[in-house]
């Protein structure tokens, strides 16, 4: 049996390349589960934090290591062809490039959580937190294109004449990257001109409302009230009316709306319509009522069917729901027990006779 020929090689020589993959296999569970604990333990007693950040960097790419070294020398037990052994050799230096692009990626990532975030944290400007994440997903897509054109040039293609060709499909390639160049270019746009920071509450084209978690190299992330998660394009952002609707440090909401009187509503009622809602707004203890973002109430518009009073408040974000009900409840009770109704859309028509 050890000498059935199956694909130019016996069962034997399977065995052997597959005993040897497993062994690497095995240590490399055996240098996780046992030496990096002891790194770990060795380097907790050390001031510095470099040892600490080299040890976690390296513990799983150690391991994909020797799995690549069971690989390679697993070859040796088998009898392969010309181009068998060229497409075994091709796939090792793949699995090498992206264990070592997987270690500099790690590496930059620790690098930065423990010594860049730390002081963009501490400093009082909120551009260098918009900033960081998105260099740091800038940096990570650096390093994969170098890996990758390292890859080509490896594998025998010549990248200066590849790039020249480019420029062959260049009016596709750009129209097929347009939306991608479109986001990139919006998250830039954003960072400059600053419409909005990390935590502020936005509402983009009258149609998303929420606070900004992350501006990201294509999209912005944005929590909504319900918490749920939007995804809303850079580009969509840079080329829509964006509302800050985070006036205060304290992120107040602003809401706005409109009461409409019936047209037979006398000059008196209308003023003591505004005082009521004066009244509400002022003894609600959840309404901010300093200088910037108080309350206001006033009659500004004749409007098709109603006598318009306009009302603007704001109030923090933890009571949203609440606040607003109570406050449309006590000025709807205040309206009927003082006879101030409501207007609904109305239309008069007049039938001349002939």
């Amino acid at each position: 049996m050890w000498e059935f020929i199956f694909l130019g090689n016996s069962i034997k020589q399977y065995v052997l390349a597959l005993a040897l993959l497993l062994l690497f296999f095995g240590l490399g569970q055996i240098f996780s589960l046992i030496i990096v604990k002891i790194l770990k333990r060795l380097a907790e007693k050390t001031k510095t934090a470099l040892d600490d950040i080299l040890v976690a960097v390296i513990e799983k790419p150690f391991v994909f290591t020797l799995f690549i070294i069971g690989l390679y020398l697993a070859q040796f037990q088998l009898t392969l062809t010309a181009r068998g052994s060229q497409i075994y050799s091709r796939i090792i230096e793949v699995m090498i490039v992206i264990n070592v692009l997987w270690v500099i990626i790690k590496l930059s990532d620790a690098l930065i959580e423990h010594y860049l975030e730390p002081r963009v944290r501490r400093s009082e400007s909120q551009l260098d937190d918009q900033l960081l994440p998105f260099a740091r997903t800038f940096l990570k897509v650096i390093i994969i294109i170098i890996g990758v054109l390292f890859l080509i040039k490896n594998f025998g293609y010549d990248i200066t004449s590849l790039i020249a060709g480019l420029g062959i499909g260049g009016l596709a390639f750009a129209l097929a990257a347009q939306p991608l160049l479109s986001n990139l270019f919006g998250g830039i746009a954003i960072i400059a001109d600053k419409p909005f920071a990390i935590g502020d509450r936005v509402r983009i084209d009258d149609k998303f409302e929420g606070y900004i978690v992350q501006i990201g190299m294509r999209s912005t992330t944005v929590k909504t009230g319900k918490g749920t998660i939007l995804h809303v394009p850079n580009a969509v952002i840079a080329s829509t009316v964006v509302e800050n609707i985070s006036t205060t440090k304290d992120h107040a909401i602003r809401a706005t709306f409109d009461l409409g009187l019936t047209y037979d509503t006398p000059n008196a009622k209308i003023e003591e319509a505004i005082a009521i809602v004066k009244d509400v707004l002022e003894k609600n203890p959840d309404v901010i009522k300093d200088e910037h973002t108080g309350y206001f109430v006033g009659f500004n518009m004749f409007k098709d069917s109603s006598l318009n009073i306009t009302v603007g408040y704001s109030h923090l974000p933890e009571k949203t729901s609440a606040v607003r009900t109570a406050i449309n409840l006590e000025i709807k009770k205040r309206f009927e027990d003082s006879g101030i109704a409501f207007a609904f859309p109305t239309q008069t028509v007049y039938v001349k006779n002939q």
